[in-house]
């Protein structure tokens, strides 16, 4: 599904206006982005859990050129799907 057909159905479902679903779907990111800067997880019941990884720095070696260099920490989103979620994609 793209960003189009979601926000229709979003819009669809919630009927609202094309311009409120962009809002309420750039909140939602906002949130979830922010929460997970801070390693926070965010739950959505019945839906799933995104839950921040942090990476620390560490010095590799760049095997082509032999040269050391240091990698910055990162943090990664994993999203693990609820039940419901899971039950209902396997019955779809």
């Amino acid at each position: 599904m793209d960003y189009r057909t979601f926000r229709k159905q979003l819009c669809r479902l919630t009927d609202r206006s094309a311009d409120d679903a962009d809002a309420l779907t750039e909140g939602l990111a906002r949130i979830i982005r922010e929460s997970c800067a801070d390693l926070d997880s965010v739950d959505i019941p019945r839906f799933g859990t995104f839950v921040p990884v942090k990476h620390e720095e560490e010095v590799i070696t760049d095997l082509s050129t032999g040269k050391r260099m240091l990698v910055p920490p990162e943090i990664n989103v994993e999203f693990h799907p609820g039940a419901m979620l899971t039950k209902r994609l396997r019955n779809e």
